[in-house]
């Protein structure tokens, strides 16, 4: 029996180490490649439908606190602690105060905490945690939105990518039916390119993407 567990130890602590490993080069390939691809990592262009279907949360809220520290179990792997004073929850479930570990794919996400600020208003699609425990949002940066005030005093989200490409074929592929965004939304996501973009308008359509794919909110 004794041998039994300790080989099933020796798998699991196997097992670790090995994605552990294949994370850290995943980070070292992305990190010498950062001068050809978004801050972070090389990532495939996610639109609004991709985000809203493969994330498993999506949660606006308040940034609190946002600390980074080695990994728990892997220290060689820097990794930021993230808590959130969660405003709304768009998709899955979240805590009134909820805190996840997010791996630092960039180096220079260590200095300035990836971009997470005390007090900022943020809208994440989050991933599944990986096996470490990790979690990180779709697309990286283009799933991390910031909640920013308009010179017109409306709420508008903006992600890393100044929303490049957000509602690309998001319409004509069907995958939101815009008859059913209020008029002054509708008439945002249709002639939408880049740039902030006012908040309803893009809660709007999200809240139809998630039930079009039919989550559970």
């Amino acid at each position: 029996m004794r041998i039994t567990k300790s080989r099933a130890l020796g798998r699991t602590l196997s097992i670790d180490f090995t994605v552990a490993v294949i994370v850290s080069l995943a980070a070292t390939f992305c990190l010498s490649s950062a001068a050809h691809a978004q801050r972070g990592a090389i990532t495939l262009p996610r639109n609004l439908a991709d985000l809203s279907s493969n994330a498993r949360q999506i949660i606006q809220g308040r940034v609190v606190s946002a600390t980074v520290e080695p990994d728990p179990r892997y220290n060689h792997l820097q990794t930021l602690v993230l808590t959130l004073a969660v405003d709304d929850v768009l998709k899955g479930q979240a805590p009134t105060t909820f805190t996840f570990r997010e791996f630092l794919w960039d180096i220079r996400d260590i200095s300035d905490r990836a971009g997470y600020h005390l007090g900022d208003e943020v809208l994440l699609f989050l991933n599944n945690p990986t096996p470490l425990g990790l979690v990180t949002p779709v697309g990286l940066q283009q799933g991390r939105f910031r909640v920013v005030k308009g010179a017109d005093g409306r709420d508008y989200a903006i992600n890393g990518n100044q929303n490049s490409g957000l509602f690309d074929n998001v319409v004509g592929s069907g995958a939101l039916n815009a008859a059913k965004l209020s008029s002054k939304s509708r008439a945002t996501v249709q002639s939408f390119q880049r740039g902030p973009i006012p908040l309803t308008a893009f809660k709007e359509s999200v809240h139809l993407l998630v039930q079009g794919s039919g989550a559970v909110r």
